[in-house]
């Protein structure tokens, strides 16, 4: 299994295909997704988020107007100066906010740390969605199949999971 997160990203990317295949089949053939999630919290237990933070380089953020306002008392600042200083409108939908990236991160990520960690928001503190018993669109199976190229903690849940399944891409489980 590789721990390299360059070597991490190399084998997501490749195994993109393969990810949505199996989350298909997952699908298909009633896998819940509590063993997933059993699976992912183990790892996680494993894995210092603070040694990758790929999650705060790779992924949009959106934020509402409590997240806003949480990031804005944790610096002390006026919401609406928070809103101008760190967000920008959400490119899908320019009536809602996303944080602002800069030097391909998240504003508030200074080395792999997050500035304003105790005011996050949901969507940060939820990530990688795969809290056992949670149900949420964050963390459906074919979200969390979009980022395994970008979080360790999923990569490696996934290709225990096939192993666990008997996936095998191509052909039909022995499972």
């Amino acid at each position: 299994m590789p721990v390299d997160l360059a070597e991490i990203r190399a084998h997501g990317e490749a195994s993109h295909q393969e990810n949505l295949a199996f989350c298909r089949f997952l699908h298909q053939h009633h896998h819940p997704i509590e063993e997933f999630q059993q699976i992912a919290g183990e790892v996680q237990r494993n894995v210092d988020c603070t040694a990758c933070a790929k999650c705060c380089r790779e992924t949009v953020v959106a934020v509402r107007e409590p997240e806003i306002e949480a990031i804005a008392g944790f610096l002390g600042i006026e919401p609406d100066l928070a809103v101008r200083q760190y967000t920008v409108p959400d490119p899908d939908n320019p009536e809602a906010r996303v944080l602002r990236n800069e030097h391909h991160a998240c504003v508030f990520l200074d080395e792999n740390l997050c500035m304003v960690y105790d005011a996050r928001p949901q969507a940060c503190r939820a990530f990688p969605h795969v809290a056992f018993h949670c149900h949420s669109l964050g963390g459906r199976l074919s979200s969390l199949c979009l980022h395994a190229e970008v979080c360790p903690i999923l990569f490696q849940s996934f290709e225990i999971y096939k192993r666990r399944t008997g996936f095998i891409h191509g052909e039909k489980a022995r499972r």
